[in-house]
């Protein structure tokens, strides 16, 4: 991969019942330390009892002890109770509870405005804070509307959400219920700069973190969550894409037009526009050329 400049990235997960998250944000830690990325900060978007004392402790133990994380604190009502989350919550961190650290929009709206240049943004979860931040106006920390400042202060965003390869697909991050089918459709009809989208079709049979050491976290992660032997790859391919930070290095094509969601039902479609803000991406290699990367990364003590 060509040595490029560090890309300043915000990033939003779930950090969910589901352990892909997990496995993205090893890819992420990897990417920050490799110098490709740097990692203003994290936003978590779904909110259980130790989202916040997990991550944190997780990324810890990934070597960076210094992120600073946001949390929608009334977005209880995307999961349960993971174990992985709990186990995870025994290690080190220097938070005790969710109301250890600002909210999520705050923590959005803080990043931006201290920007000295523009940022990508990483979305991994579900759509709400991106809406909420579009909705937001003038305040202590700007006197930007969030519209102005995602103007301004972004580059791009990177999605992990939707289903593009037919009619009215459904996938999770946007369809889960109703607050991510409405700020999905918000999202695509209002945000103003270029999203890439990685969508269900693409990950889903590509299994990674099959081989990690069975004293690694991230194993225990995904024992906790009943896949020891790895998981679909959705959140950590669409790191990857992002921190590479061009989409055809990473081995895509991307299809470029305009996505709209179905607030009601969380339904996605796609109206091809050469012009379009909007794109896809299409997988140009074998299944294996990504799970290689991937694996590779995740066992990068002995990898690269």
């Amino acid at each position: 991969m060509e040595k490029k400049r560090p890309v300043k990235m915000l990033i939003g997960t779930d950090w969910w019942t589901d352990c892909d998250d997990a496995v993205a944000m090893r890819v992420a830690a990897w990417a920050h330390k490799r110098k490709l990325i740097e990692i203003l900060g994290i936003g978590i978007n779904a909110c259980m009892e130790y989202s916040l004392v997990s991550l944190d402790a997780f990324m810890r133990n990934e070597g960076l002890p210094d992120i600073a994380f946001g949390i929608d604190r009334e977005a209880t009502d995307f999961g349960k109770d993971p174990p992985y989350q709990k186990r995870l919550s025994a290690l080190p961190s220097k938070y005790r509870t969710n109301m250890d650290c600002v909210d999520a929009l705050t923590l959005y709206r803080e990043i931006l405005s201290s920007a000295s240049e523009k940022i990508d943004i990483i979305e991994i979860g579900y759509p709400q804070v991106l809406a909420g931040l579009l909705e937001s106006s003038p305040d202590r920390i700007s006197g930007l509307t969030g519209l102005e400042l995602v103007k301004q202060k972004v580059n791009k965003l990177w999605m992990m959400a939707g289903k593009w390869d037919e009619a009215n697909g459904k996938e999770n991050n946007f369809a889960r219920n109703l607050r991510s089918r409405k700020a999905a459709d918000h999202l695509c009809r209002n945000w103003p700069v270029p999203i890439t989208f990685l969508g269900w079709e693409v990950s889903f049979d590509i299994i990674t973190g099959g081989n990690l050491r069975k004293d690694d976290v991230l194993y225990q992660v995904l024992c906790d969550h009943g896949s020891p032997s790895g998981r679909s790859s959705w959140d950590p391919m669409l790191v990857y894409m992002a921190c590479v930070n061009d989409e055809k290095e990473a081995g895509y094509s991307v299809v470029r037009g305009t996505a709209t969601v179905n607030p009601e039902t969380g339904e996605n479609n796609f109206a091809v526009n050469e012009n379009g803000l909007h794109r896809y991406v299409t997988k140009n290699c074998e299944n294996d050329y990504y799970r290689q990367d991937i694996d590779t990364i995740l066992e990068y003590p002995k990898g690269y």
